[in-house]
């Protein structure tokens, strides 16, 4: 038996070999915790697209008849002082593959030879696959002669959805669920679907990024597939290799919802990407998703979701049982292993503190993002704001014939895409938190209208009401200070009124909110007049 460390491109050349392939997709079959973090399918694209960013580390052990003993393949950060496992923050889970029964000898030697060719590097496994076998860890840390003392194993408790046909079907007929379900149904045609064909993935991949990114800026202040250019590679990829189960629950062909999740064949979907557009988010469409994927599951004869660690409160109403499966950290030194624990513990203090105050993660960076000083620029955006004191107006629409030509500017409507184009540099909000007021804007079911120029968001409103007896209210009207053109600010507020006519042609307009007097004037020439808004209302819900 040969057990070796590759790194680079001699890894790549080696794992990336044909008959090596084979020996590894056999491995991974017989390996009793492999998962999909750990099948070719998914490591190899993964170290191409990564490659500028992470060094491939591979532990092997061939047989003399060259048929694979283990593996353990990792990634080496730029600075050359991390190694985890391959995938880093795309894999859950990372660990080695060995067939049943076969001791700790790969392990112990992998660990004896990454120790020998990386000693200033730390190895973190983030997280362990259930059932990876962890009792010859004791002895190893104990040995002085062969192995360094300083390790680190925390267990997390994990949430699973075990998938039994009858308790799926329980589940889905919740009456939340089915109240939700007919709410959407209201909206639109609702259907259930998973992404099978590769072509149907391409056309849906967008609007699932779109989503998910929004909400993680929104709350977060992360934007994962707009950040990393190769994320949404990853994800094609593995579609394409067939590692991924993604689900897309639709109103009338539109996502309301989504999941993205890898799927370990024969053992369980592993929760991934889970998304909703935030105009339907009043009806739970995330919630109804994971409830009418359990049921799909069970007909699919998948035994297992794993809902991954995290804590996350909606997790734990899925989960119908519970494991655990641990990090494994092992520290180049005394210094790296205190300074870690000193983290972790004031990591945990935070977390508990936070449970105790009953913080949320994104209300905890709300107030971390908020006490930040504030950018030279924004506070001159500020200064011109004040000189430019826009005024308090109401304003109503008044219809004739010289207003009612069509427009040719065509503002989108609740368009996720243009609010991830905002500019905060000259706004009086900053990014994410201009992301988070139209989040929650939109789950209270106000709508906006958006126009894209120049390859931001250029002008925006809001519009809220839309009923017979109140009409529609726009409000917030926001225009880039690139595009303070008379003809396209017009041309957007001519584009926004045609649209409403177009979805309620008696519905009355409103315009109310402060304006320059520069935007009063565009409204003006748009037809709106000034108006006392409770009387206009009054009288609207008196001739009806």
């Amino acid at each position: 038996m040969t057990l070796r460390l590759l790194t680079g491109d001699a890894a790549l050349a080696h794992i990336g070999a044909q008959t090596f392939v084979t020996a590894w997709r056999a491995l991974h079959a017989v390996c009793p915790w492999a998962t999909a973090c750990q099948h070719p399918d998914f490591v190899l694209p993964w170290y191409g697209l990564y490659g500028a960013l992470f060094v491939p580390v591979v532990v092997l052990q061939e047989a003399a008849d060259g048929a694979l003993l283990g593996l353990l393949p990792l990634a080496l950060d730029d600075k050359g002082q991390r190694l985890t496992g391959a995938g880093e923050r795309h894999a859950e889970y990372q660990g080695w593959l060995q067939p049943p029964d076969a001791g700790a000898v790969f392990i112990t030697g992998a660990l004896r030879a990454i120790r020998d060719h990386l000693p200033c590097a730390d190895l973190a496994l983030r997280y362990l696959p259930a059932g990876t076998p962890l009792s010859w860890l004791d002895a190893w840390r104990n040995d002085a002669s062969d192995a360094r003392p300083w390790v680190t194993l925390r267990c997390v408790r994990r949430p699973l959805m075990q998938i039994d046909p009858v308790a799926m079907h329980r589940q889905r007929n919740k009456k939340n669920h089915r109240q939700n379900s007919n709410r959407l149904g209201r909206l639109g045609a609702v259907r259930f679907e998973q992404v099978v064909e590769h072509d149907h993935f391409l056309r849906v991949i967008d609007a699932i990024c779109d989503q998910y990114d929004f909400r993680q800026a929104a709350l977060y202040r992360a934007r994962p597939f707009t950040l990393d250019a190769a994320k949404k590679r990853l994800y094609i990829a593995l579609h394409r290799q067939g590692l991924l189960h993604v689900t897309i629950l639709t109103v009338d062909g539109a996502i309301a919802a989504s999941h993205i999740g890898l799927l370990s064949a024969g053992r369980a979907v592993h929760l991934g990407i889970n998304t909703y557009h935030p105009a339907t988010s009043a009806h739970s469409p995330g919630n109804l998703l994971l409830a009418m994927l359990g049921v799909h599951l069970a007909a699919q004869q998948v035994p297992l979701l794993d809902l991954t660690p995290g804590g996350d409160g909606y997790k734990e109403h899925f989960a119908t049982a519970h494991d655990h499966v641990s990090t494994l950290t092992i520290h180049r030194d005394l210094r790296s292993f205190l300074l870690a624990t000193a983290r972790q513990r004031l990591v945990d203090a935070a977390r508990a503190l936070a449970t105790w105050a009953g913080w949320r993660h994104h209300d905890v960076l709300a107030v971390v993002h908020g006490i930040r000083p504030r950018r030279w620029a924004s506070v001159a955006a500020a200064w011109v704001r004040r000189r430019a004191r826009p005024q308090a107006v109401s304003r109503i629409f008044r219809s004739g014939p010289s207003r009612e030509v069509e427009s040719a500017l065509l503002p989108s409507r609740d368009s996720l895409p243009d609010v991830l184009q905002f500019d905060a540099n000259d706004a009086a909000l900053g990014y994410c938190a201009f992301l988070n007021t139209v989040m929650k804007r939109m789950e209270r079911s106000n709508h906006f209208y958006s126009l894209v120029h120049g390859n931001r968001l250029g002008l925006f409103c809001w519009a809220n009401g839309a009923t017979a007896d109140s009409g529609m209210v726009l409000s917030g009207l926001y225009v880039h200070r690139q595009c303070m053109q008379p003809d396209l600010v017009e041309g957007f507020i001519a584009g926004v009124v045609q649209d409403i006519r177009r979805r309620d042609p008696q519905a009355a307009i409103y315009y109310q909110g402060s304006l320059s007097a520069e935007l009063d004037n565009n409204l003006a020439r748009c037809g709106f007049s000034p108006a006392n808004l409770q009387q206009e209302q009054a009288a609207c819900m008196q001739a009806h």
